[in-house]
């Protein structure tokens, strides 16, 4: 056994180092964030549309531009504050959203257009920041903000909320589909071609 350490010492003492290094990194790992709504407060929330904020209505509240800095500083808002959507969990930008939300302020994201804050919105609700809302439209590559021309009439087909909260949806009977009764495929042979050609 001593023979064994003596001739593989640095091998043994490397698997040594990295199993110290994988312990260390397990137990120092940073915190992972922790989300406070279920399914079905997470429907509730997409479903409503007190969330979204009117371009007309932005007057006291912190828009937040999740665009890129490279886009942000082509043109802004003067009020407005660059988070890009990969910073957006940073500590610098959690503590900031911490403080609008203990001032009790709104914060407004937006993004090229609508669906490109959607998601961050979401994520924020999830963490606990009922602050946040979403800007109803986008800014355009002018720097002015629009609003699409689908947002002010799109209309959801499926009410997810009403399925949700009407149980006989849930136990209506299912038919099954009826079958046909298979029909017998008779090939057909082709006469051999005079020449040429595929």
């Amino acid at each position: 056994m001593n023979r064994f350490i003596k001739t593989n010492s640095l091998w043994l003492s490397l698997l040594g180092l990295a199993v110290v290094i994988v312990v260390l990194a397990f137990v120092f790992r940073p915190k992972s964030p922790h989300y406070l709504l279920n399914a079905n407060e997470t429907i509730k929330v997409m479903n409503d549309r007190s969330i979204e904020v009117e371009i007309k209505n932005i007057a006291g509240k912190q828009l937040i531009d999740i665009r890129s800095a490279e886009l942000y500083s082509k043109g802004h808002p003067l009020s407005a504050i660059n988070i890009p959507i990969r910073q957006l969990l940073d500590k610098p930008s959690l503590e900031l959203f911490d403080n609008l939300l203990n001032s009790g302020k709104e914060a407004v994201l937006y993004g090229n257009d609508q669906l490109q804050a959607t998601a961050p919105l979401f994520l924020l609700r999830q963490l606990g920041y009922k602050n946040v809302k979403l800007l109803k439209g986008g800014i355009n590559p002018i720097n002015e903000f629009s609003l699409p021309d689908l947002a002010t009439t799109e209309i959801s087909l499926a009410d997810t909320a009403a399925i949700h909260g009407k149980s006989e949806l849930i136990n209506l009977p299912v038919s099954a589909p009826t079958l046909k009764k298979g029909e017998a495929v008779i090939p057909v042979r082709k006469g051999a071609s005079a020449g040429g050609g595929c």
